[in-house]
């Protein structure tokens, strides 16, 4: 389950790498995590991989001249771009598992507008209003057992194909029962796949795959 994540406000950050923090965190440690798992996974029973998007993946766009957001910094774009990137690597995982025969299986799933400390986090280096936002927030998120729901979804139904993606059903994807979400037409792009793939083996130095499927 692929659900390291952060969201921050504030100014541009690094990770020890030299990722901007959220792309960072986000994707590119799950793109290396999974890669250096894949072998052990494969030898498991009926083996897994889930990808946790989020809504925002829907409004955002990979600037592959610019990935690190070095020329063009906002926290909240990069939040999402680092979302669309991990939606994009968990489909383009799954036609990379089904090209190689692998019996893993690479789903996606996201919580809506659920009540984790995320937002308060994200808020609070701006003091008391940064506390009042955080709080008013709250009165439009769902709380966290019915937000899990849809990673639990992805992760155990026996139903389950690669590349379904769960979210809940209610207005906007935000709260409510689980359904089977919708992707943006950027993330469901193979060719954006095959371009983030790559972008993503040459900035982490994990590879894998590729030498089976030929892509």
């Amino acid at each position: 389950m692929n659900n390291a994540g952060l969201v921050l406000l504030g100014p541009r950050r690094t990770t020890a790498d030299g990722f901007e923090l959220h792309i960072g965190t986000n994707m590119l440690g799950h793109f290396a995590l999974t890669g250096l798992l894949l072998e052990g996974l494969a030898a498991g029973r009926e083996p897994r991989v889930v990808n946790l998007s989020s809504i925002t993946h829907k409004n955002a766009h990979l600037d592959f001249d610019d990935l690190m957001s070095e020329r063009d910094y906002g926290a909240a774009p990069a939040y999402g771009r680092s979302k669309l990137a991990t939606t994009v690597f968990g489909l383009e995982l799954d036609r990379r598992l089904r090209a190689a025969g692998s019996p893993v299986v690479s789903t996606l799933a996201h919580p809506g507008l659920t009540r984790t400390n995320l937002t308060p986090r994200a808020w609070e280096h701006r003091g008391r209003l940064g506390r009042l936002i955080a709080r008013g927030g709250l009165l439009a998120t769902q709380p966290v057992e019915q937000g899990a729901l849809p990673q639990l979804r992805a992760a155990t139904d026996p139903d389950v194909r690669g590349g379904e993606f769960f979210g809940p059903a209610g207005f906007g994807e935000t709260r409510g029962r689980v359904t089977e979400a919708r992707l943006s037409r950027e993330a469901a792009d193979p060719e954006v796949g095959r371009r983030l793939w790559a972008a993503a083996e040459e900035l982490t130095g994990v590879s894998y795959l590729s030498a089976v499927t030929g892509r």
